[in-house]
């Protein structure tokens, strides 16, 4: 839905939407999925935006507290891809998708050098280790045999 909601806002020369992994962790961190909240915290930041006053305000909360705050929050979002990945039939064939393709993303990520010979455009699709990452997920899924054992 988030894909096609983008394609007609381009079509139409809107911006695209994006959906936040964050959310994930807020919704773990504090159990609440109410529309009205979102909804408050959006009028918050349009506030925010509008009355420079309420923004400092905001910029005195130390960047400590702010950093403990995120790394809570992103450590949520890393338990809620452990839980999911708790639902996968671990078997030899899953396993080998799933170490092969974690060890190139962080390979790729961590030794930026492994890729000095490849040409530029390439070079920019491999650095993030996420797109090589899923590419091999999706390709080894496709033809490694289904009775690996």
């Amino acid at each position: 839905a988030d894909g096609v909601g983008t394609a007609v806002a381009g079509i139409f020369g809107g911006l695209p939407n994006t959906s936040f992994s964050q959310n994930v962790g807020l919704i773990s961190m504090t159990g609440v999925m109410s529309r009205h909240v979102v909804s408050i915290g959006a009028v918050f930041l349009i506030i925010c935006g509008f009355i420079p006053l309420v923004g400092a305000i905001i910029r005195t909360v130390p960047i400590n507290v702010l950093g403990g705050g995120v790394i809570v929050m992103f450590g949520m979002v890393a338990a809620a891809g452990v839980n999911m990945l708790s639902g996968v039939a671990w078997n030899r064939r899953n396993m080998l998708i799933f170490a092969v393709s974690l060890s190139i993303g962080f390979g790729l990520q961590l030794v930026p050098d492994a890729l000095q010979h490849t040409p530029g455009w390439l070079k920019i699709l491999l650095t993030s280790g996420l797109l090589p990452a899923a590419f091999l997920a999706i390709v080894l899924n496709l033809i490694l045999p289904e009775d690996i054992d």
